[in-house]
């Protein structure tokens, strides 16, 4: 139907408002680290913060959002990395388009896109502290930075409005040869290359998790 059209627009295109509003009001934020530097800050971890992803309204909402939550989960022994997030699809428009170079995403829809761990893990080449992250991207050609913010809040709008910026990571871009439609993060858990794989339109993202040193 048409207002279902209408709603899955909304849903998509969502993101690109919210970060540029974002980044404007914190212009230098991303660049206030060097790749693989953290800041002197832990995540807290309380009950809120277990390995799990918590999903906002009605059941039937959630069973008919145009870009439908997900997660996916890297376990390095008992040490676990576990990333929430949605799933918008480019529906016959340019990813390029929806995920512009050099400009902040949020990696998902709607929702702050969080990594949450459960002890001390090296991702995308920065340690960092057990618990809850809000995961920004700044796609590149040949690299992605991944901007790891904490946050007190847990209420998704207020969540981009206290964001603060403690580590900077990265992801090496390969190109695909078939389009992704939908946006889709994927876990390689051999023991060789463990990662995850951030992936849409003809890009893939690796980011490699790896125990601390």
């Amino acid at each position: 139907s048409q207002a279902r059209a209408a709603e899955a627009t909304k849903d998509a295109e969502a993101p690109k408002a919210t970060l540029s509003v974002l980044v404007k009001a914190d212009a230098n934020a991303i660049t206030l680290l060097q790749a693989g530097q953290t800041a002197p800050v832990t995540a807290a971890v309380s009950a809120q913060d277990s390995i799990a992803c918590g999903k906002r309204g009605a059941e039937r909402w959630q069973s008919i959002r145009p870009s439908p939550l997900d997660s996916v989960t890297v376990a390095l022994g008992d040490r676990i990395a576990q990333i929430c997030y949605s799933r918008p699809s480019a529906r016959g428009r340019s990813v390029d388009s929806l995920v512009p170079l050099q400009r902040a995403w949020r990696t998902g829809a709607n929702e702050p896109t969080t990594i949450r761990l459960t002890s001390t893990l090296s991702i995308g080449g920065v340690a960092l502290d057990r618990g809850r992250y809000v995961l920004l991207t700044v796609p590149g050609r040949e690299q992605w930075r991944l901007v790891f913010n904490t946050t007190p809040d847990t209420e998704p709008a207020r969540m981009f409005a206290t964001l603060r910026q403690v580590a900077l990571g990265t992801g090496k871009v390969e190109t695909l040869t078939r389009s992704v439609e939908q946006f889709t993060i994927r876990a390689v858990v051999d023991s060789v290359v463990p990662e995850f794989l951030f992936e849409w339109g003809t890009w893939r993202v690796h980011v490699p998790v790896r125990l601390p040193p």
